[in-house]
């Protein structure tokens, strides 16, 4: 049996946060597969334990942690980048009991988020972090007219002062490229004064010119073209519709996705709606964090993460009123 016909092995991962943003990692010890590289603690599901009992347990055993706060995972999902299939359940965990040591001999370290990159990190632990840097709401704007323009900038303002709302895309299809550039340059300047990401949906050469920090493109984008050359610490999101929507994502290097719609959207009016059940099965467990999109909002959130989502995108329910 080869390894992508194995059923995969479930494993818990913890990422415990401390009070300045540092994260704990440990080194993987000699004789051990991946025996040099550094990863999240964590280790396997013994028998049928629920997941979060098995990281409980394997925190408690590995590092002398307990009283973990134990939410909701943050991502879960499936690679074959190792010996055999493995299924990560991954939490963020901010709150313990307990002084975290190598109770096993592994060697443990505090890292700055940006320092990760002088680890040499398990493979797929790329996955990990983009579930932990990307937050639950994406918002997308809609399209801007003549008629509402002055309304238009009025509620963007009010959408990028919110402090839970750090990443959006900038959507506009009715636009020339010279028309959406003019926009993304003034949405980019406001957006980047409040600390809110901003992805342009077009090229890469309009994305470098208006220093947006990323591109949002259709899957049949991604696959006619290839991932471009982004710079480090931007992102390509693709759109999907389907399970092997996302398969071809992974497969072509998209960094998140977008799968919709969970319900009618007067969007895509003709569209078929998934409901939870249909979007919980297509997105199933593939490598990359998925927000659902499509007739939802705040009141979504927590089903959403529930169904195994990032969180949430949506553009009318996160475009504000204003007086």
């Amino acid at each position: 049996m080869s390894a992508t016909e194995q059923a995969p092995l479930d494993i818990a991962v913890g990422i415990l946060v401390d009070n300045t943003g540092r994260l704990l990692i440990a080194r993987r010890r000699a004789g051990t597969p991946g025996e040099g590289l550094w990863e999240f603690p964590g280790g396997k599901r013994e028998g049928d334990e629920p997941m979060a009992d098995c990281l409980a347990r394997e925190l408690a055993e590995e590092i002398g942690v307990h009283d973990c706060r134990l939410d909701a995972p943050l991502i879960r999902f499936t690679h074959h980048k190792g010996e055999r299939p493995v299924r990560l359940h991954v939490w963020r965990i901010d709150q313990w009991q307990g002084e975290p040591s190598g109770l096993e001999g592994q060697e443990l370290a505090w890292a700055e988020r940006g320092a990760l990159a002088d680890y040499r990190l398990l493979p797929a632990t790329d996955v990990i972090l983009c579930a932990l840097d990307l937050p639950a709401r994406y918002a997308i704007t809609p399209a801007l007219s003549a008629a509402d323009s002055q309304q238009w900038w009025a509620r963007f303002e009010a959408l990028i002062a919110r402090p839970d709302m750090p990443l959006l895309r900038l959507r506009d299809q009715g636009l020339d490229d010279a028309a959406y550039q003019a926009l993304a340059a003034k949405v980019i300047e406001a957006a980047h004064a409040q600390g809110v990401a901003v992805l342009v949906d077009r090229s890469l050469s309009l994305c470098r010119a208006v220093g947006a920090d990323g591109l949002h493109w259709p899957l049949a984008r991604l696959i006619e073209a290839g991932r471009p050359a982004l710079a480090s610490g931007q992102r390509l999101a693709v759109s999907a519709h389907t399970g092997k929507d996302l398969a071809m994502a992974v497969e072509r290097g998209a960094d998140f996705a977008v799968l919709s719609p969970v319900a009618a959207t007067p969007t895509h009016p003709g569209a078929k709606a998934l409901g939870w059940d249909g979007w919980h099965a297509a997105r199933a467990d593939y490598g990359l964090p998925v927000y659902a999109l499509g007739g939802l909002g705040e009141a979504d959130l927590q089903n959403a993460r529930q169904h195994n989502a990032q969180g949430v995108a949506a553009i009318r329910a996160f475009w504000p009123d204003v007086g």
